[in-house]
């Protein structure tokens, strides 16, 4: 994205055009999307655009000089008390502030907004007729700030035809670029399935929400052990594709849903570094 020379954005114009499209009050209660560490009046010349931040992320924001990150995961959650360059997550802070880049995080409001991250695998996978957890349908910010819920945070929709959770697999591990060593299954993998819900992330809390509303399949990531004896309690088939693997295209659906509003203004250009943390052996 080409960026016009003759004037310079500032991190504070940045940051008022991303929260005009997507909200910063969207957020979940837990929590802490938004300015990270900031220098408001700073120019911004290059956007850099990733699922996390960290060393390698900060370097390759240095090489290719970039003013500002965009991240999906917080780079902070927790309140800080103290910021100590001997732990990591210090030495991180104060190697972005040396630097002079600043840090914004788009998370749950950009897993909520429509057209966002699950609005993106909704669409990978083939979904149609496609609404939040609780059915309704998701037509903008303004109703979601409104009457803010859980369900928003996902989608569910329908197939085109009914297929088995093993044909399903097949086009998760196309689509998502994941291999099937990397995904987890709970339930009846033969079982027929034409209502399927998505989370990115870490979903699996809301699979009984899932399945109040008819979905005969659940695809999210970071299943746990009592969350997969769900699948047979609530005779629904799980997936767990894997926190990374449902969100690694959050750079690519950022870019898409701002190019209108930050064309022209700065460049932007997607980590090439991020990965996941996973090692399969």
């Amino acid at each position: 994205m080409e960026r016009n020379k003759d004037k310079l954005c500032t991190v504070r114009d940045i940051i008022d055009m991303i929260e005009s499209v997507i909200p910063v009050q969207l957020q979940e209660s837990w929590d802490n999307s938004g300015a990270q560490v900031i220098s408001a009046d700073s120019g911004v010349r290059k956007v850099l655009l990733a699922i996390d931040i960290d060393k390698r992320v900060v370097e390759e924001a240095t090489a290719a000089g970039a003013d500002m990150i965009v991240t999906h995961h917080p780079l902070m959650f927790d309140s800080v008390k103290r910021i100590d360059d001997s732990t990591g997550k210090g030495a991180l802070i104060c190697n972005v502030i040396r630097k002079g880049i600043s840090v914004y995080s788009c998370h749950t409001p950009f897993d909520k907004i429509k057209g966002g991250n699950n609005d993106w695998i909704a669409e990978l996978l083939g979904l149609t007729s496609v609404k939040n957890l609780a059915g309704e349908s998701v037509d903008g910010p303004a109703k979601m700030i409104e009457n803010r819920s859980d369900a928003d945070i996902g989608r569910i929709g329908k197939l085109k035809e009914a297929v088995t959770v093993r044909q399903m697999l097949g086009r998760i591990t196309a689509e998502l670029d994941v291999s099937l060593r990397e995904i987890r299954v709970a339930g009846d993998i033969d079982r027929i399935v034409k209502t399927v819900g998505v989370c990115t992330g870490a979903g699996a809390d809301l699979v009984a929400m899932a399945k109040d509303s008819g979905c005969n399949m659940f695809v999210t990531g970071d299943l746990k052990y009592h969350e997969a004896q769900l699948a047979d309690e609530l005779n629904i088939c799980i997936v767990d594709a894997g926190h990374y693997h449902t969100e690694k295209f959050f750079g690519k659906a950022f870019a898409a849903m701002m190019e209108k509003k930050l064309a022209d203004k700065v460049e932007i250009c997607l980590s090439k570094v991020d990965f996941d943390p996973f090692i399969m052996l």
